[in-house]
């Protein structure tokens, strides 16, 4: 069965790296070194003329003198060298080829870089790049980047930004939130995210797609926008649309030498195609968070349970504000609250437990709102009075969540002294928990968001 030019960067069995270096501190040394400790099963060229073997690996002077068939090129060589490696790819009939290589649009050589596009279509090879930081399909142990390793995991990263893509892999992993796929476009010159969005349409270990955007080219809106909504009916895509003021859109252009756009027109078309729009990066992987770990969709609205008043309406306020109505809770609902809680605790929504919020109180009252068909989802918040554990109360949401078949939405925030242990611990057992009250909401309007759009587009 043929492959399409596109599915090889998941599937290549073989990777040659043009400009591969025994010396760790230079790109193609560093790309080398990523590719073996990642576990690569497949065939690794290195290319370079000075060496005979590298790392225990036969090196090439050119990919010409290597006989067997390449899948995929990673190229970290100077710019000015660039077109000649890809025009030899050409002629080895290799079909993607990762540009690592600066030098281009994003420092005022424009002229270059369109060279580089002739030059690859005429030699019929599909370039990611330039100024890219390479791609990563950590669950084959493909890692053509040199960036460290990422954890395998369900979250694909795509976008321009190589630097943006790897600090939010990092925050992803500290909250124990892996990787699928890395995608870093840099200029863009060829592939686009449209290409690449079609492909983790089907890539089975990809949950959530997180997509990070500075501008487009002209005409490549259109198909971003077609590709999108073919995919969100399958999987979540959370934008983060950077560039949105005067400075940004300088900033996009010497990046990555993008044009940055109307942010209204951007918005208007992200939210028509079911795109998750957020504008940082700390709510990107709040929102990312929620929809990995969350296999269930709310339909009804949100019940925050809390031990914390100002914790519980502070985020009711972002929740609003956000469009996610926080509504009383039933007769019926607050009638088996009420039987839980002390005469001076709230029984509207936000729940306030006050400070006799322990274990037990958490466990029944989670319980309640877990059986209630009124209620969508839950917001669980702790902040821990003296003599209390966060530890055991983490434990505690597990226990329940777990014991009803995680049958609606939880998301969590833990604050105060003492409670790192207890978010590792929810962490570790998939609960999302954001430790700002922005993100907190943020991270249910995403679960809300996908929600409508799901209904919208299947």
């Amino acid at each position: 069965m043929d492959i399409k030019e596109l599915s090889i960067i998941f599937n290549a069995k073989s990777i040659a790296v043009i400009g591969a270096s025994p010396n760790t501190r230079k790109v193609g040394g560093m790309v080398l070194d990523r590719l073996i400790r990642a576990g690569f099963k497949g065939k690794i060229y290195p290319v370079n003329p000075k060496y005979d073997e590298i790392r225990g690996l036969k090196t090439y002077p050119s990919v010409k003198e290597i006989k067997d068939k390449i899948d995929l090129a990673v190229i970290a060589v100077p710019a000015k060298v660039v077109i000649g490696v890809v025009d030899e790819l050409g002629e080895k009939n290799v079909k993607v080829a990762v540009v690592l290589s600066a030098g281009f649009s994003e420092s005022g050589n424009r002229e270059l870089e369109e060279e580089l596009l002739n030059h690859a279509r005429r030699s019929g090879v599909r370039i990611i790049g330039p100024n890219c930081a390479g791609i990563s399909i950590p669950h084959r142990g493909l890692h053509a980047s040199f960036e460290e390793l990422f954890k395998p995991g369900s979250v694909a990263l795509l976008g321009q930004s190589g630097a943006y893509l790897t600090a939010l892999a990092a925050v992803l992993s500290e909250r124990g939130v892996g990787v699928s796929a890395y995608l870093s476009l840099g200029n863009r010159v060829d592939v686009g995210e449209e290409e690449l969005l079609r492909e983790l349409v089907d890539h089975d270990e990809t949950r959530v797609i997180a997509l990070y955007i500075e501008g487009l080219r002209r005409g490549q809106g259109k198909l971003l926008l077609e590709e999108g909504r073919l995919v969100v009916s399958r999987k979540p895509i959370v934008v983060h649309k950077a560039g949105q003021t005067e400075a940004g859109a300088r900033a996009a252009l010497s990046h990555t030498g993008s044009l940055a756009g109307s942010i209204e027109l951007y918005l208007a078309a992200f939210k028509q195609a079911g795109f998750i729009v957020v504008d940082d990066l700390d709510l990107m992987a709040d929102s990312v968070e929620a929809l990995a770990w969350n296999s269930v969709l709310p339909e009804k609205p949100p019940v925050i349970l809390t031990n914390s008043g100002g914790h519980g309406v502070t985020i009711a306020d972002h929740l609003e504000r956000l469009g996610i109505k926080v509504p009383p809770l039933s007769e019926e609902l607050k009638s088996k609250v009420k039987r839980e809680l002390p005469p001076n605790a709230s029984v509207s929504n936000p729940i306030d437990m006050l400070a006799e919020g322990n274990e037990e109180k958490y466990e029944k009252l989670l319980s309640i709102l877990l059986e209630d068909p009124g209620v969508g989802s839950i917001i669980v918040i702790h902040n821990p009075p003296p003599l209390v554990d966060a530890l055991n109360i983490a434990k505690a949401i597990v226990r329940t969540w777990d014991s009803y078949d995680r049958s609606k939405p939880i998301v969590s925030f833990f604050a105060g002294f003492n409670v790192a242990e207890a978010i590792r611990f929810l962490r570790e057992n998939k609960v999302p928990v954001a430790v700002t009250h922005r993100g907190v909401a943020y991270a249910v309007k995403a679960l809300y968001e996908y929600a409508g759009i799901r209904k919208r587009f299947l």
